[in-house]
């Protein structure tokens, strides 16, 4: 079985995903469900879990293809219960993955439903290191600092 290609999504979620250190509450609220939506779809499918193993999927998911989120899991928890990606059960002893409420996220949830999130982030950053690699090659190329040298004026 081969892999199955990239989806085509929007710039905004490819230019998100591809960052570092992106705290949540500094989102535009699309980025934000943008940014939940992908962990959402990351999760298995039917998921219900207990709290230690929720911890575990998530942590999971930022040490994969939510790398991007400067959060913890805890933290990151909260947001998906909040915003109706998770429920909750009231003993907070099991999670279930849910589809939200929110009109605007359960669209994106509609578009990231079958999305493998992994290889996507996996191939986005890929494509984003060859390119800083072409720029600063085209860069030295022209005069700039060469690799592993110095720069600033000479003595």
């Amino acid at each position: 079985m081969s892999p199955l290609p990239i989806p085509e999504l929007p710039p905004s979620l490819q230019r998100l995903v591809v960052k570092d250190g992106v705290a949540l509450g500094g989102l535009s609220t699309d980025d934000r469900l943008q940014a939940l939506a992908w962990i959402w779809a990351g999760l298995p499918v039917g998921l219900v879990a207990t709290e230690p193993q929720v911890n575990e999927a998530l942590k999971a998911q930022l040490a994969g293809p939510g790398r991007f989120i400067d959060v913890d899991h805890v933290e990151l928890r909260r947001w998906l219960v909040d915003g109706g990606w998770l429920q909750r059960d009231g003993y907070g002893r099991e999670y279930r993955r849910s589809q939200p409420t929110d009109a605007a996220a359960a669209a994106w949830a509609e578009r990231l439903a079958h999305v493998d999130t992994a290889a996507c982030a996996q191939a986005w950053r890929a494509e984003r290191e060859a390119e800083r690699r072409a720029r600063r090659a085209r860069w030295q190329a022209q005069g700039g600092v060469p690799s592993g040298g110095q720069g600033g004026a000479a003595a």
